[in-house]
């Protein structure tokens, strides 16, 4: 353990170092006011294109069956609704954004991050992700104009801001930062590093809103986080208490325990516990939350991967 903690303290180093020189990336930010989000540029019936995206979906675990969905959202979207008053389709469209930004999230993390090596299709990954954020604050500003407002004003007073957000907000918030998370990890240290505080300021603001959002989705998260910050070694006994809590609320949401071998147990050099956790993956039923069957099925494929690769992760 003693070594794997100097291993991340000189690797921490030698990045802040490469990073003095680099800014933090800058993306353009997808919020807009109402009526630019809900106006109708595309031909087709919304209702419908939702009913056909829905079946897509179900069949989420394919990936061709996922970007039919993710296109049919997309295209839905901008398409009248013959069948809803404008209220009711401005509530639709921000839910189709909200579930936009989950597909894409999905897409890439479950998808796209098992197809060939590691680091081989991060500019993809980063693409997608990237996606994932904009459905988000599209969601965001049709939950939470007030809030959309002020951080568009403001993109500094972020973390000040969430923390009195609309709890409408809730789904789009949280994917959210998930997405934006994945993608500034990918982009550098400097951007994770200008983005983390604004990140985490919507997860704790999540976990006092709705600890069991997404399967313990908020202590998910943490139980990740404690074990990057502070930078140079974490703090694994936050990071474990945050995952056992992840897994009290949702046992058998399988990816709470490969994060958790895969970070924590990693961390802590705990090959014992590593070993445990992912072999109760592949043994699980991934049926046994019908809802995230998919999810959970490729979180399996993973935890093959991770134990695959567990001497190259323990040494």
């Amino acid at each position: 353990m003693v070594e794997m903690r100097r291993f991340w303290t000189v690797l921490t180093v030698i990045l802040l170092a490469a990073s003095l020189s680099a800014c933090a990336a800058k993306r353009e930010s997808a919020m807009k006011d109402a009526d630019e989000l809900t106006k109708v540029t595309e031909q087709g019936e919304f209702s419908q294109a939702l009913a056909e995206a829905e079946a897509h979906w179900e069949n989420r675990g394919d990936k061709n069956a996922l970007k039919k969905a993710i296109d049919l959202m997309e295209r839905a979207v901008k398409m009248p609704a013959s069948d809803l008053s404008d209220e009711e389709r401005t509530e639709k469209i921000a839910e189709t954004y909200e579930w936009l930004a989950r597909a894409y999230y999905f897409f890439a993390d479950s998808h796209l991050s098992l197809e060939g090596e590691e680091g081989s299709n991060d500019d993809q990954l980063m693409e997608v992700f990237d996606k994932g954020v904009s459905s988000a604050e599209k969601a965001i500003a049709l939950r939470d104009p007030a809030f959309a407002k002020t951080v568009t004003d403001k993109p500094n007073k972020w973390a000040d801001a969430v923390a009195s957000a609309n709890p409408k907000a809730l789904t789009a918030l949280y994917w959210y930062a998930t997405n934006l998370g994945k993608w500034a990890l990918l982009e550098g240290i400097a951007t994770i590093l200008a983005r983390k505080d604004d990140i985490k300021a919507t997860m704790e603001w999540a976990l006092q809103n709705d600890p069991n959002y997404f399967f313990g989705a908020p202590y998910r998260y943490f139980g990740v986080y404690h074990t990057k910050v502070p930078i140079g070694g974490g703090d694994p006994p936050k990071s474990k208490e945050a995952f056992e809590k992840s897994l009290a609320i949702a046992p058998t949401y399988l990816a709470t325990k490969v994060l958790m071998a895969n970070s924590y147990a990693v961390l802590a050099g705990d090959r014992a516990l590593f070993d445990k956790l992912l072999q109760e993956v592949v043994a699980a039923d991934p049926n046994a939350v019908p809802e995230v069957a998919p999810e959970n099925k490729l979180e399996q494929e993973k935890a093959k991967r991770l134990l695959a690769n567990a001497d190259d992760l323990f040494y």
